[in-house]
């Protein structure tokens, strides 16, 4: 798909590869709803890019994603991309799972961006096509003690994408997933459960949001399947 004058949602916009990949479409001539929970940092991005529109949403509520998406459809008048980013992660050993916590958990990352793709879905079939990109995460391929509740939401909307790739085929509406491996975002301290529970990391030295959102970018671009940040997860994933 071009990117030239088209219309993307980007969730999770204010921080990280959101924000990066709000930025990247917008340099590339785009027009971008930015959805995030916080609205101050929104609206503070609007400002730097011409023509984007924020959108302040919660994606674990459900309503609240529809009515984003009908914002930004009643804004623009179409809508041709969702880049689904917003997530976060949780570490806690199986034993010390909380089911609060795992069911918020999965409501973000990964029912979160089914709602978003049902409301965009008739959109983009009405309009002849569209493109959709999944952050997925190179979790899904591994097996991290104190991860598996973040590793299970993950390998979901992996299951889900495939799926989804399979029945929009007809529409051309193409759905891609990007499998990020350390990245140099606030992932780590974001991160629920109780301090310094999960594995040690140094996103510090991790592959930069701009390298990440470059994949987006790329995915939007070629449509294919899957887009791996290195090929040791493209080994695992057995792509």
């Amino acid at each position: 798909m071009e990117i030239q004058d088209r219309v993307f949602l980007v969730t999770g916009a204010s921080s990280g590869i959101g924000l990066a990949t709000a930025v990247a479409l917008a340099g590339r001539g785009a027009k971008v709803a930015l959805l995030a929970r916080s609205g101050d940092a929104l609206e503070a991005l609007s400002r730097r890019l011409p023509g984007s529109f924020p959108i302040p949403a919660d994606m674990t509520k459900f309503d609240s994603v529809r009515e984003a998406v009908g914002a930004a459809h009643r804004k623009y008048g179409h809508i041709d991309g969702l880049v689904n980013n917003a997530g976060r992660s949780y570490a806690a050993a199986v034993e010390e799972i909380e089911p609060e916590i795992f069911e918020e958990i999965f409501r973000l990352n990964v029912l979160g961006p089914i709602v978003a793709m049902q409301a965009v879905i008739p959109l983009m079939r009405a309009q002849g096509g569209g493109s959709i990109v999944n952050v997925n995460s190179g979790t899904a391929f591994m097996t991290v003690p104190r991860y598996s509740v973040y590793a299970a939401s993950k390998r979901a909307l992996l299951g889900f994408s495939l799926t989804a790739r399979a029945e929009l085929e007809k529409d051309r509406i193409v759905v891609s997933e990007i499998y990020p491996f350390i990245t140099a975002t606030n992932f780590g301290k974001n991160r629920m459960g109780k301090p310094g529970a999960g594995p040690a990391a140094n996103y510090a030295d991790g592959d930069t949001a701009e390298f990440v959102a470059g994949l987006i970018v790329q995915a939007i671009e070629e449509g294919q399947a899957q887009y791996f940040a290195n090929d040791r997860l493209r080994k695992m994933a057995g792509a």
